[in-house]
């Protein structure tokens, strides 16, 4: 894809065949990573760490209108022993029907948010560039990202013949997010 963000790092991951079954270890802890939206528009990555290096072992996405409770529900059934639960800060947005936090929102659900830092596009790019070096990926269960990885690409300006500096913002974007 043309203007892709992360056409390089996917190529050298499946060369070195690290696109693969990656089982879940329960003697390691699982961290999720959210991008935070409405249906499928929310997603959590689930990720287990070993020295430095990460696997992301699961994928969960929203469906229809689903909000905090419900995918926070989905987590839950899940047979993972869970570390730490990372948001971005708009996870400290207040949500108008009902004047709480989606941060106060999960906690009463008991997923207590550690909330990530906003670095900006173009860092968090280049932070997740770095991160792909070192990253293994389900090929089943995290399907949705590594097709979202390839297709997250910077905007096409027709009239003036290149590539803006913002990305496309569709389907892609909030697995790669």
């Amino acid at each position: 894809i043309k203007g892709a963000y992360y056409a390089k790092q996917l190529a050298a991951m499946h060369k070195e065949k690290r696109i693969r079954a990656v089982p879940y270890d329960p003697a390691l802890p699982v961290f999720d990573v959210w991008d935070l939206g409405a249906g499928p528009k929310m997603s959590v990555g689930m990720f287990q760490r070993s020295g430095r290096q990460m696997a992301l072992i699961d994928y969960l996405e929203g469906q229809a209108s689903d909000g905090l409770p419900q995918v926070i529900g989905e987590l839950q059934k899940k047979p993972y022993v869970w570390g730490k639960h990372f948001a971005p800060h708009d996870i400290r947005a207040t949500d108008l029907s009902t004047g709480k936090t989606r941060y106060e929102t999960a906690k009463a659900l008991g997923w207590r948010f550690e909330v990530v830092k906003n670095i900006g596009g173009d860092e968090g790019i280049n932070a997740c560039r770095l991160l792909l070096a070192r990253l293994w990926m389900d090929d089943t269960k995290a399907a949705t990202v590594v097709e979202a990885l390839g297709q997250y690409r910077r905007e096409w300006k027709e009239r003036v013949g290149q590539f803006g500096d913002k990305p496309v913002h569709d389907y892609a974007s909030h697995p790669a997010d």
